[in-house]
């Protein structure tokens, strides 16, 4: 058994003795700092980071489920009644988070008159129609306009697409994941309408006729894969 005096001597002159005494105090130093830090960054859930700032990033793919070209009569609505079990196999395990409706529409109005006349300045211009476009899935709807010629889309969503390549504050992990995760929101019937207000042009002596718009449409499901990082903000 070695005594206190021996041991005071050996710490002053054995190098081996100071190593081991300064990693026992490292030890006991970081020892407590080092839970202390677990212990604040593990959630209810027992492994996901508390309350703090995290940076949220995620990828989208998407899954189309129905898509074609369609005439639509003046002041008539397309209605679709899709199914997600369509595309079972490419969404079984996925996080599903939204429904996209994109369509694309020319000029379909005709014109004519006089010779020339349709094309003097008093000959006017088509007139724009407006294509409209509402989906719902469940008790969650969305829609929105656009005129032709162009292209619009409409997005029904049940996750919180505004904190993607932020960095949130004052929440937890699993608070943030629970606004990413779809769940089954997205399990089920999905219908879309898609209507066409027809309005033609007018002119001296050129004669406008608009009865409706070809409309090509393509609906997709949206599957997100997110991720979570701690954003720590190092001092120099």
């Amino acid at each position: 058994m070695v005594s206190l005096s021996e041991f005071s001597e050996n710490l002053k002159s054995d190098r081996d003795t100071q190593i081991t005494v300064g990693l026992i105090v490292i030890f006991m130093l970081l020892f407590p700092a080092y839970f202390a830090y677990a212990a604040n960054n593990v959630s209810s859930g027992g492994a996901l980071g508390s309350v703090g700032d995290y940076k949220v990033s995620g990828e989208y793919t998407f899954i189309e489920l129905d898509s074609a070209t369609e005439g639509i009569a003046d002041g008539e609505t397309l209605t679709l009644e899709l199914h997600s079990d369509a595309v079972q196999s490419q969404i079984e395990g996925k996080n599903l988070v939204a429904v996209i409706v994109n369509m694309t529409y020319d000029e379909d109005e005709t014109r004519n008159g006089l010779p020339g006349a349709c094309f003097a300045p008093t000959g006017g211009d088509y007139a724009a129609d407006t294509i409209t476009a509402t989906v719902t899935r469940s008790n969650i709807t969305a829609s929105g306009s656009g005129q032709n010629p162009g292209t619009h889309e409409v997005t029904a969503e049940w996750y919180d697409s505004s904190i993607i390549g932020t960095v949130v504050s004052e929440l937890s992990e699993s608070q943030i994941m629970e606004k990413l995760e779809g769940g089954e929101t997205g399990i089920g019937n999905y219908t879309i309408d898609i209507s066409v207000a027809a309005e033609s042009g007018n002119g001296v002596g050129c004669n406008y006729n608009d009865d409706g718009e070809e409309v090509t449409y393509t609906v997709s499901l949206v599957l997100l894969d997110y991720n979570i990082i701690p954003d720590i903000q190092i001092e120099v």
